[in-house]
């Protein structure tokens, strides 16, 4: 997927975007969001082998995209958006690696506190 694409979904999903410089800004409840693609594999050197597997072993090959943002809400309107599309992984970067559905399961569910990048 591309980042054009990652733009058109949220769109689709009533979900507000800018398209600036190869990065999404996201404004949705208030809050913001920045999304961009990984082009240089800088997540793929942060994460460990052993994450790098679980990652894998759900997804396989896979496109990554960094969201940071402000709110959490945010965040989970993004990854509801692109999980009505593609099979999507989160990191949550609180110890969860899953599916996005269950990433968003989770935190229906209440007592999950995610990590905020803000």
């Amino acid at each position: 997927m591309t980042v054009e694409e990652v733009r058109d979904q949220l769109l689709a999903s009533g979900v507000g975007v800018d398209f600036q410089d190869g990065r999404l800004t996201v404004l949705h409840d208030g809050s913001v969001a920045w999304i961009g693609p990984n082009l240089d594999g800088e997540l793929e050197r942060e994460y460990e082998p052993d994450e790098l597997a679980v990652i894998e072993g759900l997804i396989g090959t896979w496109n990554g995209f960094v969201i940071d943002y402000r709110t959490i809400g945010v965040a989970d309107a993004v990854v509801a958006a692109m999980c009505e599309r593609w099979p999507c992984v989160v990191d949550d970067e609180n110890g969860f690696i899953g599916w996005g559905v269950d990433y968003l399961e989770r935190r229906r569910g209440g007592g999950y506190v995610p990590h905020s990048t803000s």
